[in-house]
């Protein structure tokens, strides 16, 4: 891998499949080692999708023609997601693909094809109690892992942080749990404001709400 600092660029429609290879390549693991490759397809495809859809910000970081990492911004408005028309249509299609196959899905592709919607609800939760941190969500941030632990994630937060800004919103929020890398986002000064245990099965799942300053 060079070091060479990639493009970021709004994403588009036809980035859909290289996010997706990023998503399947962190969250898909089990599928794939089962053989079960188009399914792992279109669970990352959907979530990838479900993730843009809501997303008026997209930055991707682009090398060599190849996507190596995305971030997607959603806003709130009285705790009410907005939504991106260019991609509404496609995730329109992808819902009605994964929700036909979950019908006859064992309880693994199940979750995950629809862990992230679970997910989003519990953050449309929390934007609606009123908290000052919904004015915007960080809802997706993904890094290719030969890429990671080179300073791009702390670039896609800060043109993520920017475009914030820029649209009148000062603060954020995103959400991660305790299975991943959260200790990333103590490193960047962000505070833990709220856990959630909704989700959790036995396991001790627990869903960490992080806030920020843009």
């Amino acid at each position: 891998m060079t070091t060479d600092t990639p493009t970021i660029r709004p994403a588009e429609l036809t980035d859909l499949d290289g996010i997706a290879h990023i998503y399947s390549s962190l969250w898909c693991n089990y599928l794939r080692n089962r053989g079960d490759e188009e399914d792992a397809l279109l669970a990352s495809r959907f979530n990838v999708c479900m993730q843009l859809e809501r997303s008026p910000i997209t930055l991707v970081a682009e090398h060599e023609g190849e996507i190596v990492a995305a971030c997607f911004v959603g806003f709130f408005d009285d705790g009410v997601p907005q939504s991106n028309p260019l991609w509404q249509d496609c995730y329109r299609d992808l819902l009605a693909q994964a929700t036909k196959r979950a019908e006859t899905a064992d309880e693994d592709l199940e979750g995950s094809l629809f862990g992230d919607s679970r997910e989003k609800e519990t953050a449309d939760r929390f934007a609606a109690s009123g908290t000052d941190y919904a004015q915007a969500q960080i809802n997706l941030i993904i890094i290719l892992p030969a890429w990671q632990g080179h300073g791009l994630g702390r670039l896609l937060i800060e043109r993520a942080r920017a475009a914030m800004r820029e649209a009148g919103r000062t603060k954020f929020f995103l959400m991660t749990d305790n299975q991943s890398d959260y200790a990333f986002y103590d490193h960047l000064g962000m505070t833990r404001i709220a856990e959630d245990h909704s989700q959790d099965t036995g396991d001790g799942f627990t869903v960490y709400m992080y806030g920020g300053e843009a």
